[in-house]
């Protein structure tokens, strides 16, 4: 009877193990606005490039009228690349799709090209090689971010022991 009562008691323990909801792998983190995305890529450019408040007002806005250009032209040919996947569509137009997103990089290039000519006319050039270092430098912290997760509350960080001296 002993062994009976035990053997329904793991079986209801198992059930119910299994009918809790999953717990995600990926906990869900905070997204950001467009706006904080700008004020926060905007803050920390103008910190690594060592921009003055009057370089900084002169420069972001014709800086965000460039992003916002290159999204707008990404925007458009992308739409049409997520509308179907590639098994789904004729090589024909597989060809099509490559050739349209080769086009858009040339155009967000020719872009970029026209926007710096301007923006030797806002800053220095050293200022202008920083401003690119810390737009990239921005972009990879971000990514970095995102696949770390949550942070780690302070003195639990990946490798560190608390009262463990490190070797």
């Amino acid at each position: 009877m002993r062994q009976i009562l035990t053997s329904l008691i793991v079986c209801i323990a198992c059930i119910t193990a299994t009918a809790q909801e999953p717990q995600r792998q990926y906990p869900e983190r905070p997204r950001m606005t467009p706006e904080e995305y700008q004020a926060k890529q905007k803050e920390f450019i103008a910190q690594h490039a060592d921009l003055t408040e009057e370089e900084s007002a002169a420069f972001f806005p014709l800086y965000f009228e460039l992003q916002s250009k290159k999204h707008e032209v990404n925007r458009s040919v992308w739409k049409k690349a997520r509308a179907a996947t590639p098994h789904e569509r004729t090589e024909e137009e597989c060809v099509e799709m490559i050739d349209a997103l080769a086009d858009v990089k040339i155009a967000c290039a020719l872009l970029e090209k026209d926007y710096l000519q301007r923006f030797k006319e806002i800053l220095p050039a050293k200022k202008l090689m920083r401003v690119q270092m810390a737009e990239e430098r921005y972009q990879r912290e971000l990514l970095r971010g995102m696949q770390q997760g949550p942070r780690p509350k302070p003195g639990h960080e990946h490798g560190k022991r608390q009262g463990m001296p490190r070797p």
